[in-house]
């Protein structure tokens, strides 16, 4: 087994030095992971009190690089090979509990190892997860420690499962194309909604540019749901990896996405940077493209020397 969830309850009665005796209802819920012969207690809850931070079996050292993608494919079409309408980066410095969310917009003009030059979206047409992986790996010159893909349906069931995140809709949105319509402020978005919001490109700032900055928004709020989640109850963990098992595909194990999820459980969202690199709009013959400048190499150098933008 990769986990276990242990509960313990009994009734007992305290005597003081004095002789007073007084009643002791004790309940507690334990998450376990196999240590050794043994098991470590990961988190507990007692009456509505977690261990601190971090998490004693989340991983604690080192960087860890996600590439997370989401695919435009319609019904009837493979998730696995349409074009990737959502490109982000996700960068974990283990040991100072501080991560980065990085857009790469999908009409960024790059090289595809074995396609040539084309738009960054096409790489997963072209050749699934593995391509798309080895584009942002040349792009970036960081090696991804994993995937995460999903597509429309599977992003609507998965925010619906974990019963919405709580966004802040940066402008008033009112976006035919994708059923963005939404006055500014605070809002929790379940299923489609979320995947309105996340589509909206046609009155974002820059376009794709701030179509990848919300996105990015909508990864930062489900870290929030998780930790909120967790706090009430850490068993919740199972749930997580049941639904990101049923709409996610990955290159990840379930042991390695349950210790993906510690380790995000650790990193307080105000630590937690969302960019998207800079570029501009141009042509390639008559095909518009994203081309990106100077800042997104420093960008990505910033991001692989230690998982996070700003060291």
């Amino acid at each position: 087994p990769v986990a276990a969830a242990a509960s313990m309850r009994f009734a007992a009665t305290a005597l003081s030095p004095e002789g007073v005796r007084s009643p002791i209802r004790h309940g507690a819920r334990y998450l376990l992971r196999p240590s050794g012969a043994g098991w470590k207690v990961v988190a507990y809850r007692v009456r509505r009190r977690l261990a601190p931070r971090p998490l004693p079996g989340a991983p604690t050292r080192g960087t860890l690089f996600i590439l997370a993608l989401g695919s435009d494919a319609r019904p009837g079409q493979s998730v696995a090979r349409s074009r990737a309408d959502s490109i982000h980066v996700i960068g974990i410095d283990l040991r100072r509990r501080k991560a980065s969310i990085v857009g790469i917009p999908r009409d960024a003009y790059v090289s595809i190892p074995g396609v040539g030059a084309g738009k960054i979206n096409s790489a997963l047409f072209h050749g699934g997860p593995s391509l798309a992986v080895r584009t942002v790996e040349r792009l970036t010159g960081i090696r991804m420690d994993g995937y995460l893909l999903t597509g429309f349906h599977g992003f609507r069931r998965m925010v619906t499962l974990i019963g919405g995140v709580e966004v802040r809709i940066p402008y008033p949105m009112s976006d035919a194309a994708s059923g963005a319509r939404f006055p500014a402020g605070p809002r929790r978005l379940k299923g489609r909604p979320a995947l309105a919001f996340s589509r909206n490109r046609h009155d974002a700032p820059g376009g794709d540019f701030g179509r990848s900055l919300n996105q990015g928004a909508v990864i930062l709020a489900a870290l929030r749901e998780l930790r909120h989640d967790v706090a009430r109850n850490p068993l919740v963990l199972f749930r997580w990896v049941a639904v990101a098992s049923r709409h996610l595909e990955t290159d990840l194990g379930v042991r390695e996405m349950l210790q993906l999820l510690m380790a995000a459980v650790a990193i307080e969202p105000r630590r937690v940077r969302n960019r998207v690199v800079s570029g501009g709009a141009g042509f390639v013959g008559s095909q518009s493209v994203v081309h990106l400048g100077p800042g997104a190499g420093a960008m990505f150098r910033d991001l692989r020397r230690g998982g996070t933008l700003g060291g």
